[in-house]
């Protein structure tokens, strides 16, 4: 699944392909990802409208959408009762992913809808199990969307501190990996990042969230800004992906490669003994036997 840095680094490329478009219809392959409208709604309500911005909460992408004027389609004014702005927000689930990309091209596998943009180009989203959502709401008005609405901070808002984490851990019987992925508590960590930011804190993913000390929470706070910072910088690790479609990649210096997800027998970045894979909570969950020794905090140190 993108994670925070992917859906910030994707957010980054259709910022830069995308703001000053405007809008002209829409078309569905599979309709199902279109989830509180229906496609000529959806193509009407866009006509139009104008790219102003692209923004990101948790691992949402959200698109505003300048008020409604002639549509460039029919020369008409859009007759959906309103010309307020209006936000199109978009989760890529497991496998999806969104392309700007020419009209004349002929769209790719798993193509599931797309928008038809004045300038000739297309905003295509692709995804093999068409598990994503479209959502078409008013400005700020998430109340229909309560994935969005439940976020916890993102983990570089101002709200997201140490005293944060370690209030809403307090008292948790869960361990802590499994409370890392829940999006109520910190909007955008996955299990790539989870991995990695619980190696650098030297903490077992198994252990119970409310064993854990202060300079253990202070030490996983600064892990989980470092990583997703470093991950950012390099465009998160599906930065190769959109390079080979076409993204424009240049403010990345390098791509960002996990250095304990899914890495079994390599050397840990911390002590180079090797790294260790199970299955925890239903995810593949890789950590460092040294470094990250027991779920039990007496053992642990």
């Amino acid at each position: 699944m993108p994670e925070l840095p992917e859906v910030e680094t994707l957010r980054r490329v259709l910022v830069s392909h995308l703001c000053g478009a405007v809008f002209v219809s829409a078309e569905a392959v599979s309709p199902v990802v279109l989830r509180n409208t229906d496609l000529v709604s959806f193509s009407a309500a866009i006509c139009g409208r104008q790219v102003l911005d692209v923004r990101r909460r948790g691992k949402y992408l959200l698109f505003l959408l300048g008020a409604a004027h002639a549509c460039p389609k029919t020369d008409e004014i859009v007759t959906d009762g309103s010309n307020a702005e209006v936000d199109f927000i978009v989760h890529l689930r497991m496998r999806g992913s969104l392309l700007v990309e020419d009209a004349q091209t002929p769209p790719a596998k798993y193509l599931c809808a797309s928008i038809t943009l004045q300038d000739g180009r297309e905003l295509r989203y692709y995804d093999m199990w068409r598990w994503g959502e479209w959502w078409l709401l008013p400005h700020n008005d998430f109340s229909a969307l309560k994935g969005l609405v439940g976020l916890g901070p993102d983990p570089f808002d101002a709200e997201f501190t140490p005293e944060y984490l370690a209030e809403r851990l307090r008292s948790r019987r869960t361990p802590i990996k499994p409370l890392l992925l829940d999006q109520r508590i910190v909007a955008g960590l996955g299990n790539i990042y989870c991995d990695e930011s619980l190696n650098r804190a030297r903490i077992h993913p198994a252990r119970i969230a409310a064993s854990l000390s202060v300079v253990e929470i202070e030490r996983l706070y600064e892990a989980a800004r470092f990583v997703l910072s470093a991950a950012v910088g390099q465009g998160g690790s599906y930065a190769a992906l959109l390079a080979e479609s076409g993204g424009n990649l240049s403010d990345f210096e390098s791509v960002y490669a996990p250095q304990v997800y899914d890495r079994p027998g390599q050397p840990c970045p911390q002590c180079e003994q090797p790294l260790q894979k199970i299955s925890f909570h239903g995810r593949g969950t890789t950590f460092c036997p040294n470094c990250q020794p027991d779920a039990d905090p007496s053992k642990s140190g």
